[in-house]
């Protein structure tokens, strides 16, 4: 489709008016009367151009997330008793060191997933026991094998272990001082206070791991976007950038209230990030998420307000010459990102000059 739209509008009436009135503009000059004549009005801008670009289009979306702590736990009292240390918040516990104390005595923290239920002494069995002896030895314990029997080898690791705790040397294990967690922890808060009296199941800590973490909850619309793995960058108060990875994209989908108010469908996302100088400033803050979607390579585009609504239905833009000369051609549309379009369209060329609104 081709036809000229932007040609100089020619001023006849103006010749006209002129004619008309030079005897009397003939009279003012002499008289000296009347007002000045009017400058001569400065010609309308060009029309407002962009150049076709060949390039990358990527599909960016920026959105708005919370920066804390990986998971969360309760740590609750296993038996009666007077709380007599705790952790400050913030600390870091490892495995074999002191999580809490009731009545002097040490609760500490091990490795493992189940948690502990029973008393466990020699010629016990199940994974449980397995579970424990894999902890006892992470710790320079040995002398016995990994499995699921508690042996008497297993009773001797036990007290030497008691002794370099300085507790009671019976080579069994009480599972009210033992406290397992998948791996190190951190104290979020402490929920009982020194000196406290504890009855079993009282809250005592709550604990997060270590890494830091942001959630973001992101439009089912968006779901597209993210994938586990996929990299984003992510803004922190003050603007600070570090890189992050998608951890883990969530199932249970959430009714959040969206753009101007509406409630839509959002799913959580969660993305690890660096333990950076700049993370570890804040404990929780809102940040910005930039995510990235799918790339168009080696493509031609315009900006999107090059775009004109052709007669017959589609897209097309207005091809500028030299002379001024501008010629409307229909375009094939692709992705659109960064206020940019895919366009192609035959003989279309990177360099060419396209019309753009003002």
């Amino acid at each position: 489709m081709t036809g000229s739209r932007r040609g100089g509008r020619p001023l006849v009436w103006a010749a006209a008016v002129l004619a008309g009135c030079g005897g009397v503009a003939a009279a003012v000059l002499v008289t000296g009367a009347g007002p000045e004549p009017e400058a001569p009005r400065p010609a309308p801008p060009g029309p407002a151009r962009a150049t076709v670009e060949r390039t990358t289009l990527t599909e960016r979306k920026t959105v708005r997330g919370t920066l804390g702590y990986a998971g969360r736990a309760e740590v609750t009292a296993a038996a009666p008793g007077r709380l007599t240390w705790r952790p400050r918040a913030g600390r870091v516990v490892r495995q074999g060191q002191r999580l809490y104390q009731v009545d002097g005595r040490d609760v500490l923290l091990l490795y493992g997933e189940q948690p502990a239920y029973r008393r466990l002494k020699a010629g016990d069995e199940g994974r449980d026991v397995r579970q424990f002896e894999k902890a006892l030895a992470a710790l320079g314990y040995t002398g016995f094998t990994v499995d699921d029997d508690y042996t008497a080898a297993t009773a001797a690791a036990v007290r030497r272990w008691q002794e370099d705790r300085g507790l009671k040397e019976t080579g069994e294990v009480d599972p009210a001082t033992v406290w397992y967690a998948p791996g190190p922890v951190r104290v979020d808060a402490r929920k009982a206070a020194l000196g406290q009296t504890l009855a079993p199941g009282a809250p005592v800590l709550t604990l997060t791991s270590p890494r830091r973490v942001v959630t973001v909850p992101i439009s089912i619309g968006d779901h597209r976007l993210v994938r586990v793995g996929g990299a984003v960058t992510v803004t922190l108060p003050g603007g600070k950038t570090v890189r992050g990875t998608v951890a883990s994209i969530g199932s249970e989908v959430k009714k959040r209230e969206g753009t101007g108010g509406v409630p839509e469908d959002t799913i959580d996302v969660t993305v690890d990030i660096p333990a950076s100088r700049a993370a570890l400033r804040f404990d929780r803050a809102p940040v910005e998420v930039s995510l990235v979607g799918s790339r168009r390579r080696d493509v031609l585009v315009v900006p999107v307000s090059a775009l004109i609504a052709l007669p017959g239905g589609g897209y097309g833009v207005t091809l500028l010459g030299p002379g001024g000369a501008a010629r409307d051609i229909e375009v094939k549309t692709g992705m659109f990102a960064d206020g940019k379009v895919e366009v192609s369209a035959p003989g279309l060329t990177a360099g060419a000059q396209v019309e753009v609104a003002r």
